[in-house]
């Protein structure tokens, strides 16, 4: 599936039923939904006859997209400067939302509170997610925005 078209980000197979296969395409586009178009090249290069086996069928299907925003307050060690920590904590949290734009990769708060807590930090509240996001091999996830306030000097 992968090499069928550069925007494919990311491919799965699940197998529902016997000869049934369900193959699942992440986007490189956008928040990740393959377009149309993207699902019959997927599904064309997969129903050649010299790569699907005889019996099997084969269906193509948009990855399904779950939206979440991380806010979080970060309260950090005395500084005369806190943007370059504010700028490095955003930085690291970006790097992991990237990282986890993948079909079936978690959400999980303990990464987002590790990737949060640069030099510099004290402490991080987290206002949302409230809890680890569990995703399927159909599933992958989308950061629509983050939000990370400074809550001031915790010493």
């Amino acid at each position: 599936a992968r090499s069928a078209d550069g925007r494919v980000a990311d491919a799965s197979v699940v197998s529902p039923s016997p000869a049934c296969v369900t193959v699942t395409v992440l986007s490189r586009e956008g928040n990740g939904v393959a377009p149309a178009d993207l699902i019959e090249i997927v599904d064309v290069a997969l129903n050649d006859e010299d790569v699907r086996p005889v019996a099997d069928r084969v269906t193509v299907q948009s990855a399904v997209i779950v939206d979440y925003e991380i806010v979080a307050k970060i309260y950090c060690y005395p500084s005369p400067e806190y943007e370059p920590i504010m700028e490095a904590a955003e930085a690291q949290l970006k790097h992991y939302t990237n990282q986890q734009h993948r079909l079936g990769r978690d959400i999980v708060l303990s990464a987002i509170y590790a990737a949060l807590h640069v030099q510099g930090v004290q402490r991080v509240e987290l206002i949302s997610p409230k809890a680890d996001i569990k995703l399927d091999k159909t599933q992958a996830s989308f950061c629509t925005g983050i939000n990370i306030e400074l809550g001031g000097s915790d010493e």
